[in-house]
């Protein structure tokens, strides 16, 4: 994950996977008064936040980090064209990491916590 999207968090998580490995979850919060392409979409989200969550060691994870946009309706990812959304299980995985990772940056993002986390009308994640 790149310093110019503006991190101002980021956590990583530690996944036992049912054959035994461990997998990780990468999470940043960005800024979004930063002058980027990602900022810039958020802002035409109305996301509250945004960031970037990468994936290691599994199978049918994106290969690049998947851009997440949370909005007051809920949350929307978007993932690289080159890569196919995450799975069902997979889903449900992130959801609860999200869930621990915004209550983790609750000093940065006080807000976030609170919100919904079911995907957003029109973009599922």
């Amino acid at each position: 994950m790149n310093d110019d999207i503006g991190r101002l968090a980021t956590r990583e998580y530690a996944v036992m996977l049912p054959d035994g490995t461990t997998a990780r979850l990468a999470f940043a919060l960005c800024d979004p008064g930063r002058d980027n392409a990602l900022a810039r979409h958020a802002r035409r989200r109305e996301a509250v936040a945004f960031g970037l969550l990468g994936f290691e060691g599994f199978a049918e994870a994106p290969a690049n980090p998947v851009l997440w946009v949370q909005t007051t309706a809920g949350m929307e990812m978007t993932v690289s064209d080159s890569d196919d959304r995450p799975g069902p299980e997979l889903q449900r995985l992130i959801a609860r990491h999200f869930a621990l990772f915004f209550d983790a940056i609750s000093d940065v993002a006080p807000g976030l916590s609170v919100l919904p986390l079911r995907a957003g009308e029109d973009r599922p994640c």
